[in-house]
């Protein structure tokens, strides 16, 4: 039996929270109920609340559960608050969709998901470039082998971040943000390009630093990924780039897939070329398909996936443990540049400093010691 309407509470008016995750709920009106905002600011709940239309609005995540008992709870806020919030809504009987990073740490990740076989309910990582415009036929076209194997992979997220941006307490701090450029800004492009692949890296080389920006977290690094299949990647990722960008590429057999954008995919920024019997290169006109655009954002067509799984009793698709390969690999990454060795999956278990913490390298880093 399908249960239909779903009560959908959102911690976090600003930020991401305002910008993405209440777009997206307000939008899902013919199926979900916007009961609550969450915010110790009140100036922001009371914004919130008069631009998506919310009575209910509070600065205590657990009054909030305790009077409303919504059946899904957006997590928008500040990374060092996902583990504890995502388990006591968890515990409170409900959904947790969390922002980015899902957690700091493995040993943080394997507390959510033990939370999640304890309570019987599921916390979802957001992961909103696999559900944006044309990332579904490049993942299906991947998987059925289209075009052949995946041989070489490429993610290079090249963003611009001055100074202040940091000037938000918690930004910029291993004990509040977790990490910089990698996790914070090319996190969604990384857990695309790895999808893509299939999922089944197994070591990377990594060189992470703060080049410029005065924060205890990386502002750029760089990395090499091996595959199961034998496939390769770069990932590059910045902040102190004047050439914004995202760019994604798969080299297969026979095709080479492009994405060209900056915050989120759309269907016309994919591209595929190949090479025709005279060695030129062409064009395919005809990929990928037409298909509807993105309503809102990308957040609203994976909170709708997630609202389909919740009202048919299913487990949704980006769950903890999902999350948690991203994090692994992110994490796997950060070590590789603090032990200047190439770090294999499932290398990083209990006892190891980087499984309590996902660059426990921290403020001791190489280039950035120096200036402080």
């Amino acid at each position: 039996m399908t249960r239909s309407r779903v009560r959908i509470a959102v911690v976090g008016a600003g930020g991401i929270g305002a910008s993405a995750h209440l777009p997206a709920v307000s939008s899902l009106a013919d199926e979900a109920d916007l009961v609550a905002i969450v915010d110790l600011d009140e100036a922001k709940r009371d914004e919130a609340g008069a631009r998506f239309g919310c009575a209910n609005l509070y600065d205590d995540l657990s009054v909030m559960l305790a009077e409303q008992q919504p059946d899904l709870v957006a997590l928008a806020t500040p990374p060092s608050l996902h583990e504890p919030m995502a388990i006591e809504v968890m515990r409170a009987g409900a959904w947790a969709y969390c922002e980015k990073p899902l957690t700091g740490s493995l040993a943080s990740a394997d507390r959510i998901i033990a939370a999640e076989r304890e309570t019987g309910q599921w916390c979802v990582g957001v992961s909103q470039f696999r559900y944006a415009g044309g990332s579904r036929q490049a993942y299906d076209a991947l998987r059925s082998r289209r075009w052949g194997r995946p041989l070489i992979g490429v993610a290079h997220t090249t963003w611009y971040r001055g100074p202040e941006y940091w000037d938000i307490p918690w930004r910029g701090k291993f004990r509040t943000e977790f990490g910089g450029a990698t996790t914070t800004q090319a996190y969604h492009a990384i857990d695309l390009l790895v999808w893509l692949m299939g999922g089944d890296w197994s070591g990377v080389s990594a060189i992470v630093d703060t080049l410029d920006r005065p924060i205890e977290v990386e502002d750029a690094s760089a990395a090499v990924l091996r595959f199961e299949s034998g496939a390769i990647a770069t990932l590059l990722s910045t902040v102190l780039s004047s050439a914004q960008e995202t760019r994604l590429q798969v080299t297969t057999e026979r095709a080479t897939i492009d994405l060209d954008t900056l915050y989120l995919p759309q269907r016309d920024e994919w591209s595929l070329r190949q090479v025709d019997a005279d060695g030129a290169t062409q064009i395919v006109a005809d990929w990928p398909e037409p298909e509807p655009p993105l309503e809102v954002n990308a957040h609203r067509a994976q909170i709708r996936s997630v609202l389909s799984a919740w009202r048919e009793g299913r487990a949704p698709e980006v769950t903890a443990a999902e999350a948690r390969k991203t994090l692994e690999l992110l994490t796997a990454l950060y070590k590789s540049s603090a032990t200047r060795v190439e770090v294999a999956r499932g290398e990083i278990s209990s006892g190891d400093p980087f499984y309590e913490a996902l660059d426990a390298a921290g403020p001791d880093r190489k280039g950035l010691a120096a200036r402080v």
